[in-house]
């Protein structure tokens, strides 16, 4: 079973990972914590939450990657301090979204475990996120009719929406675009959820950029991949994970994408959209 421990364990590879491979190390600090999410957050089948603790469990935890910090009283006034460095580097569309999508799933586990900011983890996490510095040479003009965000349930279906539009247009490209619209829009309602709704507005304008950036379609000179399988299972379901776990999870990506699908899908409430998304996103799972 998926307790907090892994909550702790997904944080503390987070704020490890700048020491490592700050982008590989960081996708699997977010997927631990991207899977207890899932699993809390939402209604899956029995079976389950064990499924995927047990993935974790043989590839992530018992390495240095997801050490127990040491023990440091701790010092809650430090959130302004990642506050603050989140701000400092959220210009731009920075490598998909990754230093809005990383630290939102910290200060997510902070909100809930606020005995974890600690000093130790607080300074990794800032060190993270300004690890962040390549950043797309895109910007959203009027002519491109990129639309601003509103309440979650607008938000989400904006998202949804344009989530159909990319996994077609990436046919046989990859869905890499289509699953990271999951986490990076999850990351900004998460952000909101948490009480930061500053820096959700801070990260919109990038958020935009990255719209922008899927609607122009795959590159012409792109690798071809081959599409998933269209199998009735969804990530929800046992069977599903069933088929999986005797794969490597690798960065994580099948963790974090149903999280954050499953974040946008349950504030939306167009239930045309709603089904056709859950019919089409094998493409994604």
């Amino acid at each position: 079973m998926l307790d907090k421990t892994y909550l702790i364990r997904g944080l503390d590879a987070l704020c490890r990972a700048h020491e490592t491979s700050y982008f590989a190390d960081g996708h699997r600090g977010a997927a631990i914590i991207s899977a207890y999410y899932l699993c809390h957050e939402n209604q899956v089948e029995g079976g389950v939450a064990d499924i995927l603790a047990a993935m974790i469990d043989e590839h992530w935890t018992h390495t240095p990657l997801c050490a127990p910090f040491p023990t440091e009283p701790c010092q809650p006034a430090l959130l302004e301090t990642v506050r603050a460095t989140f701000l400092a580097n959220i210009a731009g569309l920075r490598q998909v979204g990754h230093n809005v999508i990383f630290p939102s799933l910290a200060l997510k586990v902070f909100h809930e475990l606020p005995e974890t900011v600690t000093p130790a983890r607080v300074a990794g996490l800032c060190k993270l996120i300004e690890a962040f510095t390549i950043i797309d040479d895109l910007e959203v003009t009027e002519d491109d009719d990129i639309p601003y965000l509103g309440t979650p349930q607008e938000t989400a279906e904006l998202i949804l929406s344009e989530l159909l539009q990319v996994m077609t247009a990436f046919i046989d490209r990859g869905q890499g675009w289509s699953g990271h619209l999951l986490t990076y829009g999850r990351a900004l309602l998460d952000l909101r959820e948490t009480g930061h709704d500053d820096l959700a507005e801070a990260a919109e304008p990038a958020f935009r950029i990255y719209l922008k950036r899927i609607r122009m379609g795959p590159d012409t000179d792109g690798k071809a991949f081959v599409e998933h399988p269209d199998i009735p299972l969804r990530p929800h379901q046992r069977a599903y994970w069933e088929r999986r776990q005797a794969n490597s999870p690798a960065l994580g990506h099948l963790f974090k994408y149903p999280y954050g699908f499953y974040g946008l899908m349950d504030p939306a409430r167009d239930p045309v959209l709603k089904e056709q998304c859950m019919r089409d996103t094998f493409r994604i799972f």
